[in-house]
């Protein structure tokens, strides 16, 4: 198997150096084929000024057509009701009317990342204070106006980024633990099955990490997670260490496999998607502008993934400057496979075609709010949204809603 791989995937050096001067155009917002896609198959719904001035991580709940953004300025967790995301109607739900203002859920500490759970309507929030700490919350109630938390316990130092199995049985959290060089950085599995029954649940931390990446335990950051969409495993982003991590999940979770990345990538987003009896991985590389795909063996956790192409944004972005590209999420609508990318000090999120993911080729850069930071993907009515949470700092803090027909 890690043969036949090789010979479809593995990429030579003159290959890729073609891939990425092919995208790189004199005038990408002039591409003809850019331009003809917006206009037949994309369009920008709207952005929303967010009432709390910020707008970072955010989660998307259909069942109860609520969508969840954290918000570092404010310190809590902004809930807007959007039913339909076509309209692009979205209503903030005060959760304080003692207070005057639109009031988000006050998880006290910095929420910094928040997921929504795939089976109930739940969600989950990792908060930053004296210590790190996860809380679950109650979506009916939050629809309601009201808080309620079904769980909150301690876990980690510094938490950064979080995601929830689409099983519904693990929530796999990046413990940054920033902010002190002695302190090690973390991996850290939850077994969320009985969420709801107990007010403390089981807590699995990833061994040998800093071994794994050839690094001081004080040097070790993860910071975003991205899980596969069978539960099987998790791709975590180390930034400082210029690495991407994989973790099985179980209760004996391990580094099955480490990317190195060049020096300097420092990564930030990661996304997976299926890809035929493989599964592609995308990478934010936010310190070099550039995006990577790799591609993996889901039956191989232990083979390192291979990479496909690394694609220089800055000029696809049309800003000739750092751009940062900060969130990646692929997808799939009309038959084709597209890669989003939520480019910060651009100000856009850039759209490609990722059918063959060796050559990708841009369909659109769109104008969104201030520097966006979290990009999700959602389905509806036979259509896709990419939604970003734009952070502003400085600028205001905005929701961009994209259509893709």
């Amino acid at each position: 198997m890690y043969q036949k791989l090789s010979r479809l995937f593995i990429v030579t050096p003159l290959v890729l150096t073609l891939v990425q001067c092919a995208q790189q155009p004199n005038n990408p917002e002039n591409s003809t084929a850019g331009s003809e896609f917006q206009k037949n198959n994309i369009r920008k719904i709207i952005t929303y000024d967010t009432p709390g001035r910020c707008s970072e991580i955010i989660s998307y709940s259909a069942p109860t057509g609520l969508l969840l953004t954290t918000n570092s300025v404010s310190k809590d967790i902004s809930v807007l009701s959007v039913p339909d995301l076509s309209t692009g109607k979205l209503t903030p739900i005060d959760i304080n009317s003692d207070k005057s203002g639109i009031q988000g859920i006050d998880t006290n500490g910095e929420p910094t990342s928040v997921a929504v759970h795939p089976r109930e309507n739940i969600a989950l929030a990792a908060v930053n204070g004296l210590s790190g700490r996860l809380v679950a919350i109650d979506l009916n109630a939050a629809k309601s106006g009201e808080t309620k938390f079904i769980l909150d316990q301690e876990v980690g130092i510094h938490l950064d980024s979080i995601a929830i199995s689409p099983d519904g049985k693990w929530v796999v959290i990046a413990d940054e633990a920033e902010g002190n060089s002695s302190t090690a950085g973390a991996i850290i599995l939850m077994d969320i099955s009985k969420l709801g029954t107990t007010d403390r649940l089981p807590v699995y931390k990833v061994p040998g990490l800093a071994s794994a990446l050839g690094r001081p335990a004080g040097r070790v950051e993860p910071e975003f997670v991205s899980i596969d969409s069978s539960s099987r495993f998790a791709a975590i982003a180390c930034q400082d260490d210029n690495a991407v991590v994989i973790v099985p999940l179980s209760s004996s979770p391990r580094v099955s496999s480490v990317i190195k990345l060049p020096s300097g990538s420092l990564p930030d987003g990661v996304n997976l998607i299926n890809y035929g009896k493989s599964i592609l991985l995308s990478i934010a590389e936010e310190g070099t502008d550039t995006v990577s795909i790799y591609i993996m063996n889901p039956a191989n956790l232990n083979q390192a993934p291979q990479l496909i192409t690394r694609i220089n944004v800055r000029a696809l972005s049309g800003k000739g400057g750092r751009c940062d590209p900060e969130g990646v999420y692929m997808f799939r609508q009309s038959g084709k496979l597209y890669l989003a990318v939520a480019i910060e000090r651009a100000d856009r999120v850039l759209i490609m075609d990722i059918s063959n993911p060796a050559t990708p080729r841009k369909v659109a850069s769109i104008r969104v709010g201030s520097r966006p930071e979290g990009i999700i993907v959602q389905e509806q009515g036979g259509k896709t949204y990419v939604l970003t949470g734009d952070e502003g700092k400085p600028g205001k803090g905005e929701i961009s809603i994209i259509e893709i027909r």
